[in-house]
């Protein structure tokens, strides 16, 4: 069986979720980042992930 790794913690910045995502992580969960960065957080998060 397999689990999902789940990158939870100090993403404060797309640099902080691309991290996440290379080092392993099948989903990352943004929530402060979110709420300090507002919405637009997503957008620029899919943006470092798609120039990645």
């Amino acid at each position: 069986k397999s689990f999902p790794i789940i990158g939870v913690g100090g993403i404060m910045s797309p640099e902080d979720a691309v991290a996440k995502i290379n080092a392993g992580a099948d989903l990352i969960q943004i929530y402060t980042g979110f709420v300090y960065e507002g919405p637009g957080f997503i957008a620029r998060i899919n943006r470092k992930l798609l120039d990645s």
